[in-house]
């Protein structure tokens, strides 16, 4: 943060005794006192001959003088120099409020010509001042046109005598108005000489403000210094990483490091080639299952056919019986009681024989499911107990390979 003492240097190039008053009578006097022969002469005080509207223009131009002497640089640059200590007071929170800090140094992060600009456009009024030295000719030469008009006589006049007298009349207004037109040409002089010459003085003090302040403020050079400073200290960072990455111990470490990491990768890929090998033995172990499978469920349609034909045989046995046993009925009723008993006999040695037949037939359909059925769950439990043992394999590889 800057404070008064900061600025102790600059006050006393700055400061000055001029008054903005006696800037404002030096401005005035030589206009003020043409202006003031012309109502002497226009009076008969003064040996010039003057016509009233030509001193009325006159007049009309020094009013116009008068609004735009405010704004001539011969005036503003004092009053700029005597407002010294509101400029040192402006121009100090003007820096502190714009404080950029880069590395280790501080300053402000903008430029003595931005403040100046700043300050001074409600000093004066430029548009006026600018267009203050083209006002004034252009006014006079109006001016002129203008007592031209008001003095032509109308030539009315039908002898020689008068016709001369209207044009020494004629003669005699226009010198009266090439007066004014002499006095706006002398206001323009007189407006551009102090103009130019105040524009100097006011040059000269901005000149003395950025010298004395230009170690408050960012400049282009100062940051590229510090920006070349960087880059040199960047590139000392970069030769020292440099240095360290080319010696001998970093590169035996890099290259150990690449060994151990090629032998982690033969590692799994000796281990995804296992892996594969494990898989497709699970999937040629699928394959035979599923070919046991199609085996068992052709068994398995053979016995029930065979079961449906037995089944089929029994179904005859049984029709064969029955037609049996009403054929006998009928025998029966025809038969004596002497053959009954032979009859009976032979019955029950048929029912007997079919009944072993039918025992047999059942005990070996018992026996050739019973045996199928236990061969169907070994088989089936075998194979499945395969399946788990093969898919627990599969799921530790699996793990294995994922920790890698």
């Amino acid at each position: 943060m800057l404070t008064n003492e900061d600025f102790i240097d600059l006050n006393t190039k700055i400061k000055t005794s001029c008054k903005p008053t006696s800037r404002i009578f030096t401005l005035l006097t030589i206009p003020s006192a043409l202006f003031a022969i012309v109502i002497l002469g226009y009076l008969g005080h003064f040996p010039l001959k003057v016509e009233m509207h030509s001193v009325i223009l006159i007049g009309f131009i020094y009013i116009i003088y008068l609004f735009f002497i405010r704004h001539n640089a011969y005036y503003v640059s004092c009053k700029f120099r005597t407002s010294y200590e509101t400029l040192t007071l402006y121009l100090k929170d003007y820096i502190n409020n714009n404080l950029l800090t880069i590395g280790n140094t501080t300053k402000a992060n903008g430029s003595a010509d931005d403040f100046i600009k700043d300050f001074t456009s409600n000093i004066r009024n430029t548009n006026f001042s600018s267009i203050a030295s083209g006002v004034f000719p252009t006014l006079g030469i109006l001016g002129t046109f203008i007592s031209i008009a008001f003095s032509m006589p109308d030539f009315s006049s039908g002898t020689s005598s008068a016709l001369e007298k209207e044009i020494s009349l004629l003669l005699g207004g226009v010198g009266t108005a090439f007066y004014v037109s002499i006095y706006g040409i002398f206001l323009s002089i007189w407006w551009t000489f102090f103009e130019k010459f105040g524009m100097s003085r006011f040059e000269h003090d901005c000149f003395t403000i950025k010298e004395h302040t230009k170690s408050f403020f960012w400049t282009k050079i100062d940051i590229e210094s510090l920006h070349i400073k960087s880059n040199i200290e960047n590139f000392a960072k970069m030769t020292n990483i440099f240095e360290q990455l080319t010696s001998k111990n970093l590169l035996d470490n890099v290259n150990e490091s690449i060994q151990q990491r090629a032998n982690l990768l033969e590692d799994i890929v000796e281990k995804e080639l296992k892996l594969s090998l494990q898989i497709s033995e699970n999937i040629n172990h699928g394959k035979k299952l599923s070919s046991m499978l199609e085996t068992i469920n052709s068994n398995i349609q053979t016995n029930i056919e065979n079961f449906n034909e037995e089944k089929e045989l029994h179904s005859q046995y049984t029709k064969l019986l029955n037609d049996n046993i009403q054929e006998l009925n009928e025998t029966l009723q025809h038969i004596s009681s002497d053959n009954l008993e032979s009859i009976y006999t032979n019955i029950i040695k048929s029912i007997e024989t079919m009944k072993n037949e039918m025992d047999r037939i059942g005990w070996r359909f018992n026996k050739e499911l019973d045996e199928y059925d236990t061969k169907f769950s070994n088989k089936l439990k075998n194979s499945l107990e395969s399946i788990d043992e093969e898919t627990a394999k599969i799921i530790e590889d699996l793990k294995e390979f994922k920790q890698l």
